[in-house]
């Protein structure tokens, strides 16, 4: 029988799983799986993410010299000097560094009175910035907690509360069936836009039919903030006006109608003027792609990628998203206004991301630059819930239990470099080797391992390791390695045969 609970009670198991959350945080980055901290400011997104924060809270500009100096980047793809200002170049928002702003602050602040350097690089500045996500994520389920509350509550699901119960389930299964709880980890922006498009979802609904001039400025601030985390969505922007256009009549609307309207623009473009001024500090203008118009091409040439491919489909490795927008379908058609506006702002998204030629996020989780859209995915799936039959609901918690125990598996195999990043997989490797990690761990390991011992010119050793592990299923690092192996070894025909097998495993790749 399904858990019958108080909307309270909900939030109070949300913040009881955040700080399970933030001691999983803690514990994985003293384990390291791979040999890969947590509490780390690393890459290029994070460095420049956190080289934001500090230059504001330290420097009061955008200049980033100072910080890359002291934390460079792994790489400078998009942060080179600028040729007319002479400072690196910033294609992340801001929205992120600011809500990291405070974190880092006390951070230092602790840094300061345990007699470290306080100059918001030292241990707890770190540590702080760093735990800032997985509490932004938390913070974010609450938003979407409250959101689907209403959401079930509208669409009467019976008896009443049963309600926030499903509505906290569909919260844990936004978590564990999308990307969310993966970029929780992550010192990245993906855990702010997951908060700021569960609330302006929450503010909407909430006000949707009001006039009132300071309930739209409050949802314009909301989403002017969530279109500065990341600037594709600024597409959730139309959404409450497009529920307005399809309401009929606007013309015939008065001045409280306009002017609540207007200062929904008011709120967003308060958060528009700081990275207004940061691109013309940084570019030398006011509005820029700052990636260059390059990236993008129309008519979007990856949608079905994007979607479909095993690379980083958003419904191969997220396969609950599937479940959600057929939801936001259903609820197209039994209540279109409410609906149609989401369904536009989902496609528009989708066919955004589809249109950048870096359309797979680069070595990404799943489809990251869709991660924003998780609170629809969740409006979908509380619609089926309360649009449906006990039976379809029943099928539908099992169906969402599964698809979270594949991306979970997937999340564990993506962290610890059991599965190739930047190219489409095989069944085995998107489908079987979820069954047999531990095997799979043992051929990575061994082809390791092998690599080294062929450097050092021992091919003899490389192929016993390498053959110890064939009977743990396909890989195609051990059959890259034991083909090289082999013909080092002067095992020709061996060499031949592996190189076949190796080139027939890879001809095998799904789309």
């Amino acid at each position: 029988m399904l858990l019958r609970m108080s909307y309270r009670n909900g939030v109070k198991i949300i913040a009881a799983f955040t700080v399970a959350v933030l001691a999983g945080f803690l514990t994985l980055d003293r384990i390291a799986p791979a040999g890969r901290r947590l509490i780390k400011v690393r890459g290029e997104d994070p460095v420049s993410y956190f080289g934001t924060a500090h230059s504001v809270l330290f420097d009061h500009d955008f200049n980033l010299n100072n910080e890359y100096e002291r934390m460079p980047p792994d790489a400078r793809t998009w942060t080179a000097n600028q040729p007319n200002s002479g400072l690196p170049g910033n294609v992340w928002g801001l929205g992120y560094p600011f809500l990291e702003i405070p974190l880092l602050a006390l951070g230092t602040g602790v840094d300061a009175l345990a007699g470290n350097p306080a100059d918001g690089y030292s241990r707890w500045a770190v540590f702080f910035y760093c735990i800032g996500s997985p509490l932004i994520a938390g913070c974010g389920m609450v938003a979407l907690f409250t959101f689907l509350c209403t959401m079930a509550e509208h669409w009467g699901i019976m008896p009443e509360d049963h309600q926030s119960a499903y509505a906290l389930f569909i919260t844990l299964v936004i978590f564990f069936g999308t990307n969310v709880g993966y970029y929780a980890f992550s010192q990245m922006a993906h855990s702010s836009t997951f908060l700021f498009a569960s609330l302006f979802l929450a503010i909407w609904w909430r006000f949707r039919e009001s006039e009132g001039a300071q309930h739209w400025l409050l949802l314009g601030l909301i989403g002017g903030f969530l279109s500065i985390c990341r600037w594709q969505d600024v597409l959730y922007l139309g959404g409450p006006l497009l529920f307005d256009l399809f309401g009929g009549e606007v013309r015939k609307k008065g001045l409280a109608f306009w002017r609540s309207r207007l200062l929904y623009a008011v709120g967003v473009g308060i958060w528009w003027i700081p990275q207004i001024v940061e691109w013309k500090i940084v570019y030398w203008k006011y509005v820029t792609i700052p990636q260059g118009g390059g990236i993008f091409s129309f008519p979007p040439a990856h949608i079905l990628q994007v979607l479909l491919s095993t690379q980083v489909g958003w419904f191969i490795w997220t396969p609950v998203t599937v479940f959600g927008v057929i939801g936001l379908l259903l609820g197209a058609f039994k209540e279109t206004r409410i609906y149609l506006p989401w369904i536009i702002v989902l496609t528009l998204q989708i066919a955004v991301v589809g249109s950048i030629s870096f359309w797979h996020g680069v070595e990404s989780f799943g489809a990251r630059y869709l991660l924003s859209n998780t609170p629809l995915i969740g409006l979908g799936l509380i619609t089926i819930v309360g649009a449906s039959t006990v039976w379809i609901r029943r099928s539908l918690a099992v169906a969402c239990a599964a698809c979270c125990a594949f991306t979970v598996l997937f999340a564990v195999q993506f962290r610890l470099n059991l599965v190739p990043e930047q190219t489409p997989l095989t069944f085995s490797e998107l489908i079987t080797d979820k069954l047999r990690l531990s095997q799979v761990r043992q051929r990575k390991a061994a082809a390791r391992q092998a690599s080294e011992l062929l450097s050092n010119g021992d091919p003899d050793s490389a192929i016993r390791i390498l053959e110890g592990v064939l009977s743990f299923g396909e890989d195609r690092d051990v059959d890259a390695v034991l083909a090289k192996a082999y013909r080092a070894a002067g095992k020709t025909d061996q060499a031949d045969a592996a190189e076949l097998k190796s080139n027939s495993f890879l001809e095998s790749k799904l789309y």
